[in-house]
């Protein structure tokens, strides 16, 4: 059990590694930079964000997971507002986090263990695409990655997961 909130959600449909989850709203401050496509500079701009870089110079707990979207050209990522601040998160200090609304919506889900890495990422979201689309549903934005532990736990005890808003096709 991790010592960090989590998101709640509902599970539609599990088969194996496979789920299709219902979402509710949740807020997201989320950092995008075009001068850092790579998301290098990401995760210390929002520990920092959370640490009490922020407006309201408020600590904010750490959440998981952690979300990366990704697309051709860049990535973004995001931390997930802990539910005490499901009304209102203080605005970042950082120019490149925005505070966002996540929306609900239906997701398929593939959950991995081990390092995640581009080759690994790619495989999942292959596998992923195939059963969605077994299951009678369409893809309807970019994936994205999620990670629930620190760097220091185990590969072989890390949760790893590839999201995807779908709708049935």
């Amino acid at each position: 059990m991790s010592k960090y909130e989590t998101l709640n959600y509902d599970v539609f449909l599990k088969e194996e590694a496979y789920e299709i989850r219902n979402y509710t709203d949740f807020l997201i401050v989320e950092y995008e930079n075009a001068s850092d496509p790579k998301i290098k500079d990401g995760f210390g701009s929002l520990f920092k964000y959370i640490s009490s870089d922020n407006k309201d110079n408020k600590k904010i707990s750490m959440t998981t997971p952690v979300i990366q979207e990704v697309n051709k050209d860049m990535k973004k990522m995001a931390f997930v507002a802990p539910r005490e601040f499901a009304e209102h998160i203080p605005e970042p200090n950082n120019s490149n986090l925005k505070v966002k609304d996540f929306e609900q919506g239906l997701f398929g889900v593939i959950r991995y263990s081990g390092l995640s890495n581009k080759s690994k990422e790619t495989k999942m979201k292959k596998r992923l695409e195939v059963w969605v689309k077994k299951k009678g549903y369409q893809r309807q934005s970019n994936y994205m990655l999620a990670f629930y532990n620190p760097p220091f736990v185990l590969p072989m005890l890390r949760r790893n997961e590839i999201w995807v808003r779908i709708t049935k096709a």
